[in-house]
């Protein structure tokens, strides 16, 4: 069909958020939306088995899907300059999705909430109509739950959400669940039900071993059939147009070409990095900053870019007997998540999290080894996403902090100690050979990487591992040479801090970046309807714009975000 020189709605992104808003907003068939997503579309009949498959990270140590050249500060000391982290930090690898169905395409399929105490933390800092009983009503649209009916589920959703409950599960998970419990961590079967400390099963959106992401269950082949719906993939978005204070226009390259989409209402989902680097190089953020590289300022909002936010983790491996591993035939590793409360000062409760992942990988020495990751689900260290240059092809430096609020920090130390001690639990004992710290390691993404040569080597290690007491040592002080007296390190703060401090990760939970708040509010950035704050015809929807991380995985929050400012917009 001919397609119009200005379209309704225009989606910049096509990630969780983006496939949502494209797919609710051309519900309206006198509603003209466009679609654009700077990576590979993945319709259902081409759905590469490397995403549709059961896997914990697809191509995770591959370049295809990501932006290649995002880097990143980890900055775990925090509260440095700019300046001072280029000169004293080391950037690293961040691993952000670049495909049809953004995160939800690459990620862990974790479909957690979090908890009403986050919404309505949300609302008392100026998002308004996004308290819990605002919130409830679209996480309950946006999913089909298979496990469970009432008034805090959904049942008619495009996003199918199931669990893999204990009696599936391998006898680490089971041994650690015990333990968890003895601790003040009671088992129940719904996260999303149950609001306290306990561990639950990982709700995933995962049917039977096949990822469900926003691409597949938004953008269905039905969806795809709206003749008032245009899909544009490999278009990377440059800069938005503005005529006086509205926008007009994105210009993107499309094939290598440089293109002008016009739109009535630009909505901007492309992720807590790029959103707010695309609003900056548009005009909108910091104005002395914009005016540092050049760049004419459209609306001084120095809040576009700052308070972003991860949840941090470390992570404690376990090399496990026959009897605590995982049957191959299982796909799900992610089998247990807790929730518990520090009982630090001034932190809120259910602060703090552990997920189990009872299979490191699918190689043969992955299937060894269990992962138990910890650390503050209600973090308060906030980074910066900033201009490295106005070029459109210049990625964003970025600044994460991690763990720079020493709340931090010292619940990290806490949740360490608690692990090691459910670890040395006597029921955990008699299913592993032992634990040690560091659950990522150089020479398993080597391995992960080596392809067939990888695979000999991977076939090899796992024999000598169940060879006996003594190659399994020998192989064990190889691979984790500093990593295997816990006992020594949680003793003593200067080493378990050197220790956090070194391996500490984010959880590619990236959000907070265009904040939500009140209008009069000079950090926020969007109100509470999505709508950036100072110029007309511009939304952002999407984790940016969250003005605290929540305590879960973000990506259900995100979709819920979605669904929210689109069903706002249709009103």
């Amino acid at each position: 069909m001919d397609w119009p020189d200005r379209f309704h709605y225009l989606v910049v992104g096509g990630g969780s958020a983006g496939c949502v808003l494209a797919a609710r907003l051309s519900e309206n068939p006198a509603a003209t939306v466009c679609l654009l997503e700077a990576g590979p579309d993945t319709p259902p009949e081409r759905m590469p088995e490397s995403i549709a498959r059961e896997n914990y990270l697809p191509d995770y140590f591959s370049d295809e899907r990501y932006w290649t050249d995002l880097t990143v500060f980890r900055d775990p000391v925090g509260n440095r300059s700019q300046r001072q982290i280029v000169d004293e930090m080391t950037p690293v690898r961040y691993e952000q999705a670049r495909v049809m169905g953004g995160g939800s395409s690459v990620n862990g399929q974790v479909a957690l909430r979090g908890i009403p105490s986050d919404y309505d933390e949300w609302e008392r800092l100026g998002a308004t109509g996004w308290g819990w009983r605002d919130c409830l009503p679209y996480f309950r649209k946006l999913e089909r739950d298979l496990d469970f009916t009432g008034p805090l589920h959904g049942k008619e959703g495009p996003l199918p959400i199931r669990r893999t409950f204990p009696k599936d599960w391998a006898g680490f998970a089971l041994a650690f669940r015990e333990a968890a419990a003895e601790a003040g961590m009671p088992y129940h079967d719904d996260a999303n039900a149950e609001p306290g400390d306990g561990c639950f099963p990982f709700p995933r959106n995962n049917v039977y071993g096949r990822r469900v992401s926003t691409a597949l269950a938004y953008l269905d082949d039905a969806t795809r059939l709206r003749t008032n719906l245009r899909i544009i993939p490999e278009a990377v978005a440059t800069h938005l147009e503005f005529d006086d204070r509205r926008a007009v226009a994105l210009h993107a390259l499309v094939e290598g070409r440089t293109t002008r989409l016009a739109a009535r209402e630009i909505i901007v989902a492309a992720g807590a990095i790029h959103s707010p680097s695309l609003l900056m190089r548009s005009g909108i953020g910091p104005a002395e900053h914009l005016r540092e590289h050049g760049i004419a300022v459209v609306a001084d909002r120095p809040g576009v870019g700052a308070n972003l936010q991860d949840h941090p983790l470390v992570g404690l491996g376990a090399h496990l007997k026959p009897e605590g591993r995982l049957d191959p035939q299982l796909r799900n590793p992610f089998l247990m998540y807790a929730r518990f409360s520090s009982g630090m000062e001034d932190c809120p409760a259910q602060d703090m999290k552990i997920s189990l992942a009872n299979r490191f990988d699918p190689s043969a020495i992955g299937q060894q080894f269990a992962v138990v990751r910890v650390g503050p689900d209600k973090a308060f260290s906030r980074g910066f996403v900033a201009l490295k240059s106005a070029a459109p092809q210049i990625e964003p430096f970025v600044a994460f902090n991690l763990l720079a609020d020493e709340r931090d920090l010292l619940r990290m130390r806490d949740g360490v100690r608690l692990v090691h001690r459910l670890l040395s639990a006597p029921q955990v004992q008699a299913v592993i050979h032992g634990a040690f710290a560091g659950a990522y390691t150089r020479w398993l993404r080597a391995l992960r990487s080596a392809g067939p040569a990888g695979s000999g080597i991977s076939a090899l290690g796992a024999r000598l591992l169940d060879a006996g007491d003594v190659p399994r040592r020998a192989l064990m002080r190889l691979a984790f040479p500093d990593g295997l007296d816990l006992a020594r390190m949680t003793a003593d703060d200067r080493l378990l801090d050197d220790w956090i401090r070194a391996t500490v990760l984010g959880n590619w939970h990236a959000c907070g970046t265009c904040r939500m708040g009140a209008v009069a509010d000079r950090g926020a950035v969007v109100d509470p309807s999505g709508r950036v704050i100072g110029v007309e015809g511009l939304c952002v929807a999407d984790a940016s714009i969250m003005p605290t991380v929540p305590c879960a995985n973000t990506n259900l929050s995100t979709i819920m975000i979605a669904e929210k400012i689109a069903d706002a917009i249709h009103r």
